[in-house]
């Protein structure tokens, strides 16, 4: 907007480089390291299934962006809404534009099996983006939403993990698996949409959750140090033709 300068000046007209009006806009990103973890998870036909959870790297981006945006048109278990707020929040870390965001890939052989993120609010509180699983029938979503929860108490030492959710069958596995409270609202709301906020306090983490959920609801473990050949199996991304819902 354009007012009237109360007063005479040395210049009326001032330049900026992008360069300089880029540290205005960008956001700093120093979040914890989260080290490699994996699962062993069941198929429906008894088939095993070793995954590698893991951050994503940087060359990365690109392709998981164009892999996640084929979702984007799937009118169907919420996938279209899901996948165009996860392709806009990867592209965030891309263009230095959400604080303090984490993107997990889980792979297998390569091949997504599905991705977990969330951001640091603050030092106490931990949000939880979203969780989107690609591979179908081997429970994928309940041991990589706990994944998430393990990074905000085990690693980053917060006190709360905040999440909401878009389809039903999250909110089951999670909201109702872990037997989530919510806050008051519309007092406090999730970032995502101003919706509910479920709530996982550090004290419902270590009486229960922590070691009730993996095997009452994910029926799977997660596990630190992986074995040489499942890290090597997974270093590079094979980007799959097909997609799966």
């Amino acid at each position: 907007m354009r007012r009237v300068v109360p007063t005479r000046l040395r210049k009326d007209k001032y330049t900026f480089s992008a360069e300089e009006l880029e540290g205005m806009f960008s956001v700093p990103s120093k979040m914890p390291k989260w080290e490699p973890m994996y699962t062993e998870l069941t198929h429906r036909d008894g088939s095993k299934h070793q995954v590698l959870i893991r951050e994503i790297k940087k060359e990365e981006i690109d392709p998981m962006l164009a892999f996640i945006k084929r979702y984007t048109e799937i009118d169907y278990d919420y996938y279209d809404i899901v996948s165009a707020r996860v392709y806009a929040e990867l592209l965030a870390i891309k263009r230095n534009r959400m604080k303090d965001e984490y993107f997990f890939l889980a792979l297998e052989n390569g091949s997504p099996v599905g991705i977990i993120n969330g951001r640091i609010m603050n030092k106490d509180i931990n949000i939880s983006l979203h969780t989107m699983v690609f591979k179908r029938r081997i429970n994928a979503g309940p041991i990589l939403f706990y994944a998430k929860c393990w990074y905000a108490f085990e690693i980053c030492g917060q006190q709360e993990f905040w999440a909401t959710f878009e389809s039903y069958n999250g909110w089951r596995l999670a909201g109702l698996g872990m037997g989530l409270p919510t806050y008051k609202w519309p007092d406090v709301q999730h970032e995502l949409g101003g919706a509910k906020v479920y709530y996982l306090s550090r004290e419902m983490w270590e009486l229960t959750i922590r070691d009730e959920y993996p095997e009452q609801v994910a029926r799977a473990k997660l596990m630190p140090n992986p074995p040489k050949e499942l890290i090597e199996a997974n270093e590079k991304l094979i980007i799959p033709e097909e997609i799966e819902v």
